[in-house]
């Protein structure tokens, strides 16, 4: 099925619509921790965004403006909705996803590495690989709203 991708500016910052999902991904160049991230983007979208196959994962990384997201030597980073020593997606509704996209994980080949028990969220890096952290950490986030009939409220 051939997805239409559109660029248009969002007053939170950049965001990419893929019009036969039904999705639109809104990058907020303002740092903050997950909980903050996912309260964020629950008021003003609808979560944060649920990567939950490859095509998500390359609209996202073409469309991050880069020179918006430097802020350390582990500059890009951003998160997403993936969460808890389980590692489900923040957007829990069923009606949301395909067969096998709750189970799509794109980790760097040592991620998760568990090395602490506080280390329950996931950010991705431009590359497209996950890895888990402290939720503590301020990050940028990836939100992303769903509209639909195959999306159930």
């Amino acid at each position: 099925m051939d997805r239409l991708l559109l660029l248009i500016m969002a007053a939170s910052g950049l965001s990419a619509v893929s019009s036969a999902a039904g999705r639109q991904y809104y990058f907020v160049y303002d740092r903050k921790n997950f909980t903050e991230a996912q309260r964020y983007c629950r008021e003003k979208h609808t979560d944060l965004v649920s990567v939950d196959h490859m095509e998500v994962m390359k609209i996202l990384n073409n469309t991050a403006d880069l020179d918006q997201m430097v802020y350390s030597k582990n500059s890009y980073r951003a998160w997403i909705g993936l969460s808890g020593n389980s590692w489900r997606w923040s957007l829990s509704d069923p009606g949301f996803y395909r067969p096998g996209e709750t189970d799509f994980r794109r980790w760097y080949s040592d991620e998760p590495n568990g090395g602490h028990s506080l280390k329950v969220c996931t950010g991705m890096n431009p590359d497209g690989y996950w890895f888990d952290t402290l939720c503590d950490y301020t990050r940028y986030l990836v939100c992303s709203e769903v509209r639909g009939e195959s999306f159930n409220w």
